[in-house]
């Protein structure tokens, strides 16, 4: 392999990670945002922010909780299929010269691809300390409204006519094959109260991520398509953090009546910079599809593997969120026992009122991931070719738009101060043109439906919620615009072929569980 052959080895990898940590830092999948109570109100919390998570999500809503603790849990089930298609509108062959057939024809494998990614466990842990009558401090350590880790299949098993069993290399292997991440954002907060009813908090925001991706590139220019036997498909493995992403939340609450509050979020965060270790393997391929195991062929072990700490540099914008609420409850006509001990300004809904509904309208300026800037040292060699380097400047289009969303959902309490049943649901726009789809993140519209139901006994609520969102799915038909990094300089390190062309679809199911203890 030339020079230019090298180049996709590593671009298409850290586009890849560069984009799930958009997915996962920003806004994306974290909305409706994490928490039980807000899964079974479908997102709209901002003007009730009645739980220490508000320590995040609005920390205005802390002056009017007492003290107290939470821990959660969702358990969250995202499932992502990809049928890839060329601009013909038909599967595309993994290979122009190797006897395999494509996807979808005769003895080829099924032409949809989806991703395993089990049941991913997300936790939150939050905690409210009332100083004063006036001043709370709050606490939150969770992470985004995300599935951390998914699998797509490196090869895809059919049974070939004439030669049996076999297997050929993924349509999606040049978007994504596993990702693997850890996203943090613990907050520390403090709400005050102003006057009687209104409320204003700030917190400050220490984010962390740590991402691991591995995808494949064009080592050549495949001048008709896909062609591993021929253009030396690379193994890419991508590992990045960043331990420190600074941000910080602003919030507002207003009691404008007996019966309607108003509240209101904003969120800013630094973009994610991350230095990035990187690992190829070249020669991955066997010219019949399968996995290569004796790469070397009598050379020394790791002949064909570069590791490189340190390769490159990653920067990545988060977006900012705004949200705005407007919650009609109504109140219970006598105060409930025990409510002249209670700090001035503190409010228990479960105990206070009859029902809550809650309207909340959000934004995301999803607009600001134009692009991730993805740039490697000069000079790195990539092991196992003639005289190939890594490419210096590897940013990956995105095009994402602004998101504007709307949540309605409510709570009715059955029995006072013991039980509460709450329903909600909410819809987001279509954050990216068809064309520019990757399998990173899913940005077709939302729409949510959820559930959940508080039991309290004593001074502790044990909460429950369910919740399944639809993905409007992507579809351009095959003529999409994302081109693989790859090995020729007169093509500028990109392939001639679109690798997204194709129709991606996803779902998420989510129960989450939590209990919350006040004192």
């Amino acid at each position: 392999m030339s020079r230019r052959g090298s180049a996709g080895a590593a671009g298409v990898a850290l586009a890849a990670l560069a984009i799930a940590g958009a997915a996962r830092a920003s806004s994306g999948l974290d909305s409706p945002e994490i928490g039980v109570l807000q899964l079974g109100r479908g997102g709209a919390w901002v003007a009730r922010s009645d739980d220490p998570l508000a320590a995040y999500f609005n920390p205005a809503g802390l002056a009017a909780q007492r003290s107290s603790a939470h821990a959660g849990v969702h358990f969250m089930q995202l499932g992502q299929c990809f049928t890839r298609l060329g601009p013909d509108g038909r599967p595309v062959p993994p290979s122009l010269t190797a006897p395999i057939p494509a996807p979808g024809s005769e003895g080829g494998p099924d032409p949809e691809v989806c991703a395993d990614g089990g049941v991913f466990p997300n936790p939150q842990l939050a905690a409210a300390f009332r100083v004063s009558d006036t001043v709370v401090l709050g606490f939150a350590a969770l992470g985004p409204h995300g599935v951390g880790g998914r699998a797509w299949p490196e090869s895809l098993p059919y049974t070939h006519p004439t030669f049996g069993d076999l297997t050929q290399p993924s349509p999606q292997r040049y978007l994504l094959t596993s990702l693997d991440a850890l996203i943090l954002l613990p907050t520390l907060s403090a709400g005050v109260a102003l006057a009687e009813g209104l409320s204003v908090g700030a917190g400050f925001i220490w984010g962390a991520a740590a991402i691991e991706v591995v995808n494949f590139s064009e080592a050549t220019v495949s001048k008709g398509g896909d062609d591993f036997n021929t253009h030396n498909d690379l193994r890419t493995r991508v590992k990045a953090a960043d331990l420190f992403i600074p941000g910080f939340v602003l919030g507002a609450r207003w009691a404008a009546t007996d019966h309607l509050d108003v509240g209101a979020w904003f969120k800013w965060q630094d973009a994610v910079r991350a230095r990035t270790d990187l690992t190829i393997e070249s020669r991955y391929w066997t010219t019949a599809g399968v996995k290569n195991e004796d790469p070397c062929r009598g050379e020394p072990p790791g002949c064909n593997v570069t590791d490189e700490e340190g390769a490159g540099d990653l920067r990545l914008p988060i977006p900012m969120e705004a949200k705005l609420g407007l919650r009609y409850h109504k109140p219970r006509g006598a105060p409930r026992a025990g409510r002249a001990a209670a700090a001035p300004g503190v409010r228990d809904p479960m105990a206070d009122d009859l029902f809550d509904v809650e309207l909340d309208f959000t934004w995301a300026n999803n607009s600001a991931v134009d692009a991730i800037e993805v740039r490697f040292r000069e000079g790195i060699p990539v092991q196992g070719t003639v005289v190939g380097f890594v490419p210096v400047n590897a940013d990956i289009p995105h095009r994402w738009r602004d998101v504007m969303g709307v949540r309605l959902g409510g709570e009715l309490v059955v029995l006072r101060n013991l039980l509460a049943v709450r329903a909600g649901g909410f819809f987001e726009n279509k954050g990216q043109d068809d064309a520019d789809l990757n399998l990173d993140f899913h940005l077709g519209y939302r729409i949510g439906v959820g559930g959940g139901v508080t039991a309290r006994v004593g001074p502790l609520d044990v909460s429950a919620a369910f919740q399944h969102t639809w993905f409007g799915a992507l579809d351009n038909g095959g003529k999409g615009n994302l081109k693989a990094v790859a090995g020729d300089a007169t093509s500028g390190y990109r392939s001639l072929q679109s690798v997204n062309g194709g129709r991606f679809e996803s779902s998420l199911d989510e129960f989450g569980l939590s209990g919350t203890i006040r004192f």
